[in-house]
């Protein structure tokens, strides 16, 4: 049996190093956030970093007056992404409130959620530290040109993210 990706330390350490749960990364996000929901013509989209036991919003578009633009987060059993981390692939929902898995979802149930397309935010070193999404309230087919177009995003995000880690590290004085 192989190891849920979900809870590998390294990959933990990895997100603990590039400091993705800052207030100061939201920032440097949000742009894109905003591009991937624009271009496809979603109300909300979310850059979460995926930890073993919750989401967190690293970056958003469209969440003003939401509950989870107050919280920043959620439990990790309610996160569309999390599959994302596990299998490294894009994960699409195209019919939520029909999906097997996510139906009773609070974020369906309760939040109207109706539509779901994720992508993986694979850094440099290889680990998947969570996810570019876009949400709706309507069922949606993606096409495999949009879900391109969130994997460039996503790209786009891990380079701005490693970036920051950067300038951090260029910061700190060499003994």
């Amino acid at each position: 049996m192989t190891a849920d990706p979900l809870y590998a330390m390294e990959r933990l350490q990895e997100i603990a190093d590039l400091d993705l749960l800052s207030a100061d990364v939201d920032p440097i996000l949000q742009d894109v956030a905003a591009r991937a929901a624009t271009h496809l013509s979603l109300p909300v989209s979310l850059i979460s970093v995926v930890l073993d036991d919750a989401l967190h919003v690293a970056g958003s578009h469209g969440l003003d007056g939401l509950w989870l633009g107050k919280t920043g987060g959620h439990p990790v059993e309610w996160s569309f992404c999390a599959t994302s981390v596990r299998t490294r692939e894009a994960y699409v929902v195209e019919r939520a409130t029909e999906d097997a898995y996510h139906r009773t979802n609070p974020l369906v149930v309760q939040d109207g959620v109706r539509c779901y397309a994720g992508v993986p935010l694979i850094s440099s070193r290889g680990y998947v530290l969570g996810n570019l999404c876009v949400v709706g309230l309507e069922e949606r087919t993606f096409t495999a040109n949009e879900i391109a177009f969130l994997h460039e995003m996503a790209q786009t995000a891990v380079a701005r993210i490693e970036e920051r880690r950067g300038r951090a590290s260029a910061a700190v004085p060499h003994a």
